[in-house]
């Protein structure tokens, strides 16, 4: 019943979302004239900021691929959205799930985007980019219901996922964490005790973090709510060589995986922290590069577990051929 509230809560999420969303960037785009409108004034105003890269030089394929890895693999490599691949009661209602993340993620991304490049326009100079949405949501062009249904939504989903990952990682560090490493005979009730100490200590960690950067000078491009999405997503995208692995090889080994995804996240944690991008590729990119191989290599290496690989590698290959995506 619990999961099944999840699942009704963010199709209605989504629905609003992507419908008044839409609707908001409709009203923008004919306050300038339609999309030929507003392509060309947007060329005029900021020559070059629809090439890659920019005129500037900002944007560039390093930072394109260093965003949009992360962004990419982030419904089977974030705990709190590929613990859903769980829940569906056959393949292929698992592969549906999957082609309307993929979908609903790509119209998101593209609204999201022509949102920014409408602020350029309509709010030229905003200091501090991750304002723009809000920024345009005042301008007396959107309707005062409009905008407040938006934020609204923008604000559930936000609370949404939060909860998702409070209780994502209550259940990492009392399950795989303090049961598996530390105490592996600790009871379910000694379990669900320290998922309860986990969800405040890592909520006011989280708190302080972000009240640490909304106090940070504006315009640090590392500091802005994507390049930190982007960031936190790099480390977890470590993960994705497995779980690829676990649906499609049967080589794959445990020591391959752990092996690869610990360095993988070393990688990325200490270029993230010193800021060190070699070549000019983002820690994400380092760290995939260097995990992909690593998986495969050591998975060679060892033992795999041919008995369950064969079952289950051999009833998905089947199962994935029936349905579609969407």
């Amino acid at each position: 019943a619990g999961l099944c509230s999840v699942a009704w809560t963010d199709a209605f999420q989504v629905i609003i979302m992507i419908t008044v969303s839409a609707a908001v960037l409709g009203v923008v785009i004919s306050s300038l004239g339609g999309f030929g409108s507003f392509f060309d004034r947007l060329e005029s105003a900021v020559p070059g900021l629809l090439t890659v890269p920019t005129a500037g030089g900002a944007w560039n394929i390093n930072m394109f691929i260093g965003l949009a890895l992360p962004w990419l693999f982030f419904l089977i490599s974030n705990p709190q959205v590929s613990q859903r691949l769980f829940i569906p009661k056959s393949v292929t209602a698992m592969k549906q799930m999957l082609g309307g993340f993929l979908i609903f993620g790509f119209i998101y991304t593209l609204i999201s985007v022509l949102w920014g490049f409408s602020a350029t326009l309509l709010v030229p100079g905003l200091e501090n980019p991750d304002l723009a949405t809000p920024t345009l949501l005042t301008l007396p062009i959107i309707p005062t219901g409009l905008a407040i249904v938006v934020m609204i939504g923008i604000t559930a989903a936000a609370i949404s996922t939060i909860d998702s990952i409070l209780l994502t990682l209550s259940s990492v560090w009392a399950r795989d964490i303090h049961k598996g490493l530390i105490n592996p005979g600790v009871s379910e009730k000694g379990q669900l005790k320290i998922g309860q100490w986990v969800i405040p200590i890592m909520a006011i960690i989280a708190f302080l973090f972000a009240w640490w950067v909304a106090e940070q000078p504006g315009g640090s491009l590392e500091l802005m709510i994507s390049p930190l999405a982007a960031a936190a997503s790099a480390g977890l995208l470590m993960a994705v060589p497995t779980i690829f692995g676990a649906f499609f090889w049967k080589r794959g080994t445990a020591f391959g995986a752990m092996f690869s995804m610990i360095v993988g996240a070393i990688i990325v944690l200490v270029f993230q922290i010193t800021g060190w991008k070699p070549l000019g590729w983002w820690p994400g990119v380092w760290g995939f590069v260097v995990c992909v191989p690593l998986f495969i290599g050591i998975s060679l290496a060892t033992k795999p577990p041919r008995d369950r690989a064969e079952e289950f590698i051999g009833y998905l290959k089947g199962a994935l051929k029936k349905g579609r995506f969407i």
